[in-house]
């Protein structure tokens, strides 16, 4: 589209063309960028790990589009019709901590087994390959476990069904326990045996994720272990492919558990980790892209010089020239969304400037890159906000129908947005002390009127980091994902981001904060 010359931001709505031909920029070698090198036919791929914004979703419909180009194989549609919060929360409240991924794990089992019997008894491309005395069986012993319809069902509609129809953890457990489960997959596994390889794509939670990030990281953390035990099944693993997309945070608590080791370095897991190097390759590489009406210079390069008319823009608040490059990408998360959100920004700036003659537009890059970065530093303080009122939510309120009053609720959510600005603002400075920390603190347990780990929801969030004795470059959750969820004391020096600089207005002292 002619105002989104750097593409559309959300993956989900991006014309395919725009993800399969021109408008995708490969990164071509994994051995130099890890997970983000992908290529749409690599099915190895089971386990598609990243930030929101990194573009998970983008990968997974790459991989589909191809995917459906192979006449072998039987692809169904990417699944995005998500279970409520609220069913989330609902079956969360019903198992104890120490039982509850298992618990998932069963419930993702139990979903995907629904869903591949009713593309197995419905599809018309797939029906033809189950013999009618099966089908017959299938839909008479067995007509209690497998949904009542005339049409394909996907994963997460029958993930609803289940915790819909059940009203507590024993009526679960005597659900979950019934040995016809056992008959069933014995039948499936044989069905699979004839048909084509069936893939499934599961994606879209980071839609409701932020609403009750550490209840929907238990479901993906069950949907993880699940999809990992049937690559390995000896019944479906080779016939039934199951894609999936998860947070990173996800992928960070698995790293934490005992089983760690066993999915360090797992060949079907790909973690799209962007860096400065990488958003810096994607900016550079979308401006070669872009039609030379959009760059302020005329010349052969297509570079951020030409793009912009200068090489450096000079930082009156911190009183120093920075390059341009580092300025834009300091202002984002380092991720592909918002990168294109501020190349669509000032792709737009040009074209108006150009209309107006000007040739100079520096005032215009600052007032564009401080507004978006407005933009992002609020989003990101939603997404904060939220994870905290996800850990407000009384125990067991799901069960008595209100936990939609902390997930829900929009003046409920814009205040707990406001008082986590108060706090922040309560420090002022994007560089600060432990006792400064240690303040804050205080001071926000006065504020939400209980103890509250306002500082941890901002490391996990990449919205807060350190710089450390032994190293002079500040250090954010999202550079590694051993990290532990709790933020780490004792350090030199703290640093917010710099998007929190425009979104919460604190001053701006000594060196650029960039994220390497």
């Amino acid at each position: 589209m002619s105002n989104l010359p750097f593409g559309n931001p959300d993956g989900s709505r991006a014309d395919i063309k725009e993800l399969t031909e021109n408008g995708f920029i490969d990164f071509k070698n994994e051995k130099i960028w890890g997970g983000i090198a992908s290529q749409k036919d690599d099915y190895s791929a089971r386990v598609i790990a990243g930030r929101k914004g990194s573009g998970k979703t983008v990968y997974l419909r790459r991989m589909a589009a191809n995917a459906l180009t192979q006449e072998s194989i039987y692809s169904d549609d990417i699944q995005q019709d998500l279970p409520s919060t609220d069913n989330i929360i609902r079956f969360c409240q019903w198992f104890p901590e120490n039982v509850l991924t298992e618990k998932w794990m069963q419930v993702w089992k139990l979903a995907i087994i629904r869903s591949v019997i009713s593309h197995l008894l419905n599809s018309k491309l797939l029906k033809e390959y189950v013999e009618k005395d099966i089908s017959s069986l299938l839909k008479t012993e067995f007509k209690t476990f497998i949904p009542n319809t005339v049409t394909p069902l996907s994963v997460y509609s029958q993930v609803s069904e289940i915790i819909v129809s059940k009203h507590s953890s024993k009526e679960f457990n005597r659900y979950i326990n019934n040995s016809k489960w056992n008959q069933l997959e014995y039948l499936i596994g044989e069905i699979l045996k004839s048909t084509p390889p069936i893939y499934f794509y599961i994606d879209a939670v980071d839609e409701e994720y932020a609403h009750a990030p550490m209840y929907w990281l238990r479901s993906q953390k069950g949907l993880f272990y699940q999809t990992m035990r049937y690559l390995r099944d000896a019944k479906f693993g080779g016939r039934l492919h199951i894609f999936i997309c998860i947070r990173d945070h996800v992928l960070s608590s698995v790293y934490r558990s005992e089983h760690a080791m066993r999915y360090v370095n797992e060949p079907h897991i790909r973690i799209l980790k962007w860096d400065l190097k990488s958003s810096k390759y994607l900016l550079i590489a979308k401006l070669g892209k872009l039609d030379y009406k959009y760059f302020m210079k005329t010349g052969d390069e297509k570079s951020v010089e030409n793009w912009l008319g200068t090489k450096k823009i000079h930082n009156v608040v911190r009183n120093l020239d920075e390059p341009l490059v580092d300025y834009i990408l300091r202002h984002t998360r380092l991720l592909p969304r918002d990168i294109i959100q501020m190349g669509n920004e000032l792709c737009n700036i040009v074209i108006r400037s150009k209309s107006e003659d000007l040739s100079n537009i520096n005032t215009k890059i600052i007032e564009t890159v401080g507004n978006i970065s407005r933009r992002l530093g609020n989003e990101a303080i939603s997404i904060c906000s939220n994870q905290l009122l996800s850990d407000l939510i009384p125990e067991r309120a799901a069960l008595h129908n209100y936990s939609s009053l902390y997930t829900s609720s929009k003046e409920f959510a814009n205040d707990v947005k406001n008082k986590f600005k108060k706090v922040i603002k309560s420090i002022g400075k994007d560089r600060f002390s432990e006792t400064d920390l240690d303040r804050a603190q205080n001071n926000a347990n006065e504020i939400f009127e209980q103890e509250v780990n306002i500082f941890s929801i901002l490391w996990i969030n990449g919205l807060l980091g350190y710089v450390s004795e032994e190293h002079e470059a500040p250090k954010f959750f999202s550079e590694g994902y051993l990290d532990d969820f709790h933020f780490p004391r004792g350090q030199k020096e703290y640093v917010f981001h710099s998007i929190l600089i425009d979104s919460v207005n604190i001053k701006a002292i000594g060196k650029p904060i960039q994220i390497f």
